[in-house]
This record gives C-alpha cells, structure tokens and sequence, in this order.
C-alpha cells in the first residue's frame, strides 16, 4: 500500500489558482510532483551538509600539515592519505573523494551564497555546481561576491543549463587575467582520453582548442555527407543502410586509422592488434560465440575478435592455471622484431642442408610446432625457405634445434643430418695493456 502525499505547502509555486487539482490521474500527479519536489529539497540540504563534513574533512588535513610543518610535496600527501580514509569508507577512488574535499572547501568559503542556497533546498546541486566552475576562475573576492549575488537567484528560477549560458559572460567580464593568456594556458592541456562504455563501446574524448575542434567536426560531417550521397545514388552499395551519423563514425576511424575515407567502415582491418589466445581458443575457431576479451576493457563480441586475429602480425598465446585462472606461461606464436633481427644474424640462409637461399627471403620458423606446445624462442627458431618450410610441416622431415643455433634434421628413413649456423660474424673480447680484460 501507498501512503497519500502530503497536502502542498503554502509556498509552492506551481500549487493553481484555488489551491486544487481536479480529481482522478490528475490529483495523483499533482501529489506525485509534490513529494518529488520536498525530496530534491531534502536532497540539497544533505548535499550541502555534506559539503560541509568534506570541509571539515580538509581542516583536519591542514591541521596534519601544519603540525607536521610539511613542505609542499609532504601536504599533498597528508591530503591524499586523509582522502584515501575517507574513500575507502565511502568506496571511492581516493582521488575522486580529493576533488569533491577541493570542491567543498570552495563551495563554502568563497561560494557561502551558493552554499547557504543549497543548504535551504532552494537550488540543487546540479546549479551549485554551475555556479562554482563558473565561477572559480574569478580571482578578485569583491568581483565574486557580485557574481554569485546575481547568480544564485537565477539559479532559483532555471535549469542548470540556462544558468550555464546566462552567467557564462558575467564571469567573463570578472576575469582578471587577460583573454589570450588564459586561452594559450587553456591549449597547454588540450589531451585525448578513452573511456569505456558497455556491449563493447567507448567513447574518446579530445580536449582541444574550440576552432581546431569545430573544424575537425565540419571535416568529418562534410566527408560523411559526400559518402552518403554517392552511395545513395550508387546501386552497387544500394545495402548500405547507416545513419550519416554511423558514416561520421567510421570516418573519423578511417582518417586516423587508414587516412582513407573513402570507404567509410574499415579501419578496423587496419589496426594491427596484440591478441591474447587464451588455450583453448575456441573463439578463433568458431566452437563458442564469448569468451573473447580486450586486454584491460572486458568482453569483446567474437566477429572483431576474429577479424583483429586475422591481421595481426603475431599472437601471445596465453596459458591459464585450470582452476584459478593465474597465468603460468604466456609466449608468442609470431617471433618479435628482435628475434627476427637475431636469426637473421645467426642464420644468413635456409637452415636446410644444402640450401643457399637467403634469410631475407625466407620463413622465421619454429622447429617444433606451435600447435604442439613449441615456443616462440631463440632456441626453437630458424630460417626455412618457403620449401623446406613444407617439406618441414607437410612430410616425415622432422627439424630439431640444438644448442649453439645448431639444427638436427632427421630424414623419413632415419639419417641424420646436422646444419651449423655460418659462422661469418665474430665477436673478440677486448683486452687491457697486460692481456686483461678492461673492465
């Protein structure tokens, strides 16, 4: 059962002429709209009582430094220890609970207006927070007292963004520092950040000069414009069916990824992946449609997992405990950029016997197979020109490395032959006036 709302205040603005609603869904909407406006209001006074436990909060932090005359690098840690107690309590991160102690401190020393506002329910802390970023920047206290005197009550009577917008200039005016240096400090912190969204999405964020990111934006809409109408008029891509929205998309990708747009869809074919097979990989094969994961984001869906696979120059190979899951041995099927530059060294040709075939034209290979637990090393590494590489995989020829980069191979009737690598490059150790090593 639900209990009745309370009858509305005296005070409440929206309350018609009369003081009554009509009977029926009406009446019930009236007192629906009613409750929910007295529990924001409650909601602002906790927030703002909360404001003020984080300011206090901050006062115990400065009372630490101060009695521990800390320098500068020593009070910003008292402060993240002070922040970390209070986050673990409360589960956040240290540093989201830091930013709303500084935000607090600022809110009800130099936004006492703000903060008293709040604190009677007459604004919520979507238009405090409004008020407080746009007006933080104002240096002067007498030019801050006048803005957030004009402020707070037009916080009163609008939404968070329309008091964006009307208090956005009155703040201009009020700045201290001239115009240009604070745009050419603004373009120092220009960056480009990820976050991580759901069902496989995310979203990147580039922080930039407002010309350079209205261009950016033009460029792409114009390009995604063009595609669309081209291919609306095409009948060869008569099944393209995606939003100009979804051909922006993939047009950003494709100027970064391929700086082509013209096909608008595929950078994913240009990424070149570092992809982590976790033993059985059941995803590359087709057996399970999940289990895909991207490193440090979570669950992938298993067509880009398997078109990633496709073109990447080599994969880690990952194996798991069972049980636990810990890691036990991780190795790569393709051989790195430094083992390539080593075999070519050491083998110069073919590792077959008798063949001259140069490295440089030849497969870096494992002599036991991948597949059959071999690893992506050194000692399990050679050379093997396109042939032998098939003689190697595809008949009885079986290749077996030795120590010293030697390779045995053992022939389908059981001879045996052995290949040394040549020996063309020779390392002497230098010596001192007495025949000493140097060093």
């Amino acid at each position: 059962m639900t209990s009745e709302p309370a009858p509305p205040a005296a005070d409440d603005p929206w309350v018609p002429a009369g003081g009554s609603f009509g009977r029926g869904s009406d009446r019930r909407l009236a007192a629906l709209v009613r409750d929910a406006v007295r529990i924001d209001r409650q909601i602002a006074r906790l927030q703002a009582r909360r404001a003020s436990v984080l300011d206090a909060v901050a006062d115990v932090a400065e009372c630490r430094a101060e009695s521990a005359s800390a320098q500068a690098r020593e009070h910003e840690l008292i402060i993240r220890d002070v922040s970390a107690e209070l986050g673990t309590a409360l589960r956040f991160s240290d540093r989201v609970i830091q930013a709303q102690v500084a935000d607090a401190t600022a809110l009800v020393h130099r936004f006492p207006r703000t903060h008293a506002a709040l604190e009677a329910g007459s604004i919520s802390m979507s238009h405090a927070r409004v008020i407080l970023h746009t007006g933080f920047p104002i240096e002067d206290p007498a030019l801050l007292d006048a803005f957030e005197a004009e402020a707070v009550p037009l916080a009163q009577h609008s939404s968070p963004g329309r008091l964006r917008s009307r208090i956005r200039m009155s703040a201009e005016a009020s700045r201290n520092s001239p115009i240009d240096e604070r745009h050419r400090a603004a373009r120092a912190r220009r960056c480009i950040s990820v976050a991580d969204g759901e069902d496989g999405m995310s979203d990147v964020h580039a922080h930039l000069p407002t010309a350079l990111a209205r261009a950016l934006t033009d460029r792409i809409h114009a390009y995604a414009l063009s595609i669309k109408r081209r291919r609306r008029n095409d009948p060869a891509h008569a099944g393209d069916d995606r939003t100009l929205a979804q051909i922006s998309a993939d047009v950003f990708c494709d100027l970064l990824l391929t700086t082509d747009p013209a096909t608008a869809g595929d950078g994913l074919t240009s990424i070149r992946a570092h992809v982590q097979v976790t033993i059985p990989a059941a995803v590359l094969t087709g057996a399970s449609a999940s289990g895909a994961e991207l490193a440090g984001h979570g669950p992938i869906d298993p067509d880009t997992a398997r078109t990633l696979a496709a073109v990447a120059p080599g994969w880690d190979r990952l194996f798991q405990h069972p049980t636990s899951g810990h890691v036990l041995e991780i190795d790569r099927y393709q051989p790195s950029a430094d083992q390539r530059r080593i075999l070519r060294v050491r083998d110069e040709r073919c590792r077959f016997p008798g063949c001259g075939h140069p490295a440089t034209r030849s497969d870096a290979d494992h002599t036991i197979d991948a597949a059959l637990g071999g690893p992506t090393a050194i000692s399990n590494l050679g050379h093997f020109c396109r042939r032998h590489h098939t003689l190697k995989h595809h008949t009885r020829w079986r290749a077996d490395n030795l120590p010293g980069g030697i390779i045995r191979w053992t022939s389908p009737l059981g001879a045996v032959y052995t290949d040394h690598p040549p020996r063309t490059v020779t390392f002497t150790a230098p010596t001192g006036p007495a025949g000493d090593p140097p060093f």
